[in-house]
């Protein structure tokens, strides 16, 4: 299945906010592109955020699935060592308001947010020295789904 260009948008800008990473894009023939900064690399992650910017619709990248090297990326949410990233729809300041609401935050876990003025996202980097993984997962989850919540709320007062 074709990746969206919503999708690729979130990953052009989690690998611009994540540090050095590299990604490759898989296509429906097998071939693959790599970007970031790696000697097989086709492009550095700005050209990758710019070429997304000037997309002209009806002519769409063809990638079916995207592989960050050395890292896990499921379900929105990158998953790099001790750090967490996923992207919204909301400001920085939207996001950072978003995200002081939740009260339920764990007070050892920081959060990140990098507004992507190009792409028109933010994203939200989670962290802590202190909680392990299951708990940091949980709590990017957490921002994660808040920040979906608001969006939705957003879109729906706006129609």
């Amino acid at each position: 299945m074709t990746l969206t260009r919503e999708v690729l948008t979130d990953v052009a800008a989690i690998a611009a906010a994540a540090p050095r990473m590299q990604l490759r894009l898989g296509t429906a023939h097998g071939a693959s592109v790599v970007v970031g900064e790696h000697p097989h690399g086709a492009m550095c992650v700005d050209g990758f955020r710019e070429l997304l910017a000037a997309w002209v619709e009806g002519h769409e990248p063809r990638v079916e699935t995207v592989d960050f090297v050395g890292a896990s990326y499921v379900g929105g949410l990158l998953t790099c060592g001790g750090m967490r990233f996923f992207a919204t729809r909301l400001s920085a300041q939207e996001t950072a308001a978003c995200l002081r609401e939740r009260g339920d935050w764990p007070e050892e876990a920081h959060a990140v947010v990098r507004e992507d003025l190009l792409l028109d996202v933010s994203v939200v980097q989670v962290l802590s020295s202190e909680l392990d993984d299951d708990a940091l997962d949980a709590a990017a989850r957490d921002a994660q789904a808040a920040c979906l919540v608001e969006e939705l709320c957003r879109e729906v007062s706006a129609a």
